[in-house]
């Protein structure tokens, strides 16, 4: 008869025992996933259509973002500047971040960038010269360009290339 309860017990323990651990393992994944609130593992980087975002890296170190950027919008830029704002800043009534657009040559500056062409390596400042190893922050990219067209320069022009998050390394 004693034999019967430990048999049911051991039972009872082993069942209970296997549900927590897979609470416990799918608990860890939501959590390393970023959606119970912790950040997120990865860097990301989400174009908008015509452009293109990848080998993105937000350095520790220096504070900034080093990303290949590219656009296929028909338009050949010319002084073209790029920025990071940072996600919640303030916008002007046609939507274009207010720092920037008070501000439109003072991004870092890629130059000529050809529709169908890349820039690689580009510097973007993100923050102060150094930030903690696993900081993460979010925002957009955005280019501020002029066009030429016929001996005219034309602009400036604001574009949100990508939708970025981002986890120092």
């Amino acid at each position: 008869m004693n034999n019967m309860k430990l048999q049911s017990a051991m039972e009872y323990l082993m069942t209970y025992g296997w549900a927590i651990l897979i609470i416990a393992v799918v608990m860890v994944a939501l959590f390393s996933l970023g959606i119970l609130g912790g950040s997120p593992l990865t860097t990301t980087c989400l174009p908008q259509s015509g452009y293109q975002c990848s080998g993105v890296v937000y350095s520790h170190t220096s504070g900034n973002v080093v990303a290949t950027i590219g656009q296929t919008t028909g338009n050949n830029w010319a002084s073209a500047n790029v920025y990071f704002v940072p996600q919640g800043t303030s916008t002007t009534g046609a939507g274009v971040p207010s720092s920037i657009s008070n501000n439109p040559t003072g991004g870092n500056v890629i130059g000529t960038l050809n529709s169908g062409a890349t820039a690689t390596s580009i510097d973007i400042p993100v923050s102060a010269p150094s930030t903690a190893a696993g900081t993460s922050t979010s925002g957009q990219l955005w280019a501020v360009y002029y066009v030429t067209s016929g001996g005219t320069t034309q602009g400036p022009y604001y574009s949100q290339l990508a939708t970025v998050t981002l986890k120092a390394v």
